[in-house]
């Protein structure tokens, strides 16, 4: 990790999961000074555990690929669901030959240092408490540090904490959220797939980890989780023994919840800033955050961070040019946003019908995305 060493930047990330650490990666391999902070020290485990075979070209072009495979993630031969019937997907068709099954924190960890390594100033436990924009960028930290940057990027996620401040508002899709479980000393040797199966309340996915572990997560509404209890270990394994493929993965396996449940977010929405020509963007989850069941989250954000250091780089070289280029970015993110939410209708729409809210409420029309501006 390298500590912050200049109190002004061209660009402060703040943020450094995939989509803040690729960006600050991008921008300070083009010559550019960057600082990226992060909030904690990667210290808890992250949910988006699956990676689609897609990520290798990602990662390739970002020099991390040599990298990551040694890390010793765990290949992913494809996907079985219980969806619209039985079926599978094997990943030996593709161009890639797999998907990866990945530690998170270890996975995060590796990007935010690459961003070290090729220059920027990296720091952990901090993060953002005010900005203010007088032709450049006023920063002060939560340690009560101060920073000056001519671009200021919101990589922090579901919450968009940065551009929400700045007077940007959240258009939500759902109000999904995950509840996961982990259990430890499992032999995970037949185990390299994903498992998907609707279910009353919501859809479950299962998968292994590299070390001998496993993760089941439960994806269902906000409210469905507090009405039934779903977070409580009690109610969250009745509703499993409910599953069959799920259930059946898993017992045969382990016995028992190894770790409480526990509940994060998992809602779709899209961060709409009012016509604000600052020069700030977002990235990642806090531009468009999506539902686990397109399986595209780290994918997005790292296509997603090679658009936003290419704008950021331009407002840089010609600020002058700020309308156009965040206007050509928001709207980019406008399509992107259509293009999921047309996705996902066709994903839910094909699943096997269960006359319960959580499925009676995806079948509606898809929602129309408000134009930048």
């Amino acid at each position: 990790m390298r500590l912050l060493m200049s109190p002004t930047y061209d660009v402060v990330v703040a943020g450094g999961g995939p989509a803040g650490a690729a960006t600050a990666l991008r921008l300070a391999r083009a010559g550019h000074t960057v600082a990226v902070l992060e909030r904690s020290h990667f210290e808890h485990p992250r949910v988006g555990e699956t990676l689609a075979p897609s990520i290798q070209p990602l990662l390739r072009t970002l020099g991390l690929w040599s990298r990551f495979v040694a890390a010793g993630h765990l290949p992913s031969w494809g996907t079985r669901s219980l969806w619209s019937g039985a079926g599978e997907h094997s990943h030996l068709t593709s161009a890639y030959g797999s998907g990866w099954h990945v530690d998170r924190r270890t996975f995060d960890r590796m990007l935010f240092d690459a961003a070290g390594d090729a220059g920027a100033s990296t720091c952990l436990g901090c993060s953002l408490s005010s900005c203010s924009y007088d032709g450049m960028w006023q920063l002060t930290c939560s340690d009560g540090g101060r920073l000056t940057a001519r671009v200021l990027i919101d990589a922090t996620g579901r919450s968009a904490a940065v551009g929400r401040s700045l007077g940007a508002r959240r258009i939500p899709f759902d109000r999904l959220v995950g509840i996961t479980a982990r259990w430890s000393g499992v032999d995970v040797t037949d185990e390299h797939y994903l498992l998907i199966e609707a279910a009353a309340h919501g859809w479950w996915y299962t998968a292994p980890l590299a070390h001998n572990a496993m993760i089941a997560m439960l994806i269902t509404d906000a409210d469905i989780c507090r009405r039934h209890h779903l977070s409580s270990p009690m109610a969250w394994t009745t509703d499993l023994n409910q599953t069959s493929a799920t259930s059946a993965r898993l017992h045969h396996k382990i016995a028992g919840v190894a770790s409480s449940p526990r509940v994060c977010s998992a809602a779709s929405q899209r961060l709409i800033r009012s016509r604000d020509l600052r020069p700030w963007l977002t990235v990642g989850d806090a531009a468009l955050a999506v539902d686990p069941i397109s399986g595209s989250g780290v994918p997005r954000a790292l296509r997603t961070a090679e658009a936003a250091a290419e704008t950021a780089t331009r407002l840089l070289s010609h600020p002058s040019d700020a309308a156009d280029l965040i206007t050509q970015y928001e709207s980019d993110r406008n399509t992107e946003c259509t293009t999921y939410l047309t996705t996902r209708a066709s994903y839910y729409n094909a699943a096997a019908h269960h006359p319960t809210p959580f499925w009676t409420r995806r079948r509606t029309p898809v929602p129309r995305v408000v134009e930048y501006g």
